[in-house]
């Protein structure tokens, strides 16, 4: 189930500390590992499933309600990079929540980033993970890269309570 979090978001605001999208995470028993904590793989599901909330919650935004296979037509993505930094073990009992922000929107990919925390509520739970991923937006039929759609960065402009300027990556 995914919500939406009306936190004060700052500008800038880099962090997940205010989130405008959160989702409580199922801990399955296949998940773990043989020391009884989720094994390492299973947190890019984690941030899978938060990155499928965020996009619902912006499509809604947009106006977009129908999806195909879970994915908002015209703007479908790749995953071109993540990482994952692991802070604390995450096992069966615990109640695990999961936010993402967006870094950066390019005109053909956007960057995101994730955390992962156990506890009561994600504000005051512990942080477990944390971690980031780049994306391509990506035409599966012609197997090329498409531009983003018009509509992709004044809706999460919206949901992030941020300018659209603000989501312009940083020149390496």
């Amino acid at each position: 189930m995914c919500t939406i979090f009306c936190g004060d978001l700052q500008e800038g605001d880099a962090s997940v500390k205010n989130p405008p999208a959160l989702t409580h995470l199922e801990i399955r028993y296949g998940d773990l590992d043989p020391y009884g904590h989720v094994n390492n793989a299973v947190y890019l599901e984690f941030f899978e499933k938060i990155r499928i909330c965020y996009w619902r919650v912006l499509a809604r935004m947009a106006g977009i309600e129908k999806l195909e296979a879970g994915d908002v037509p015209g703007a479908r993505y790749v995953i071109a990079e993540t990482t994952v930094r692991f802070k604390a073990p995450i096992f069966f009992e615990d109640i695990l929540h999961g936010a993402g922000r967006m870094r950066t929107v390019g005109n053909r990919s956007y960057a995101m980033d994730f955390e992962l925390r156990t506890g009561e509520t994600f504000e005051h739970g512990t942080l477990a993970a944390e971690g980031s991923a780049a994306h391509v937006f990506f035409d599966p039929l012609e197997n090329t890269v498409q531009q983003r759609p018009d509509w992709f960065l004044p809706a999460v402009a919206k949901l992030e309570g941020r300018q659209e300027a603000s989501f312009s990556p940083q020149e390496r």
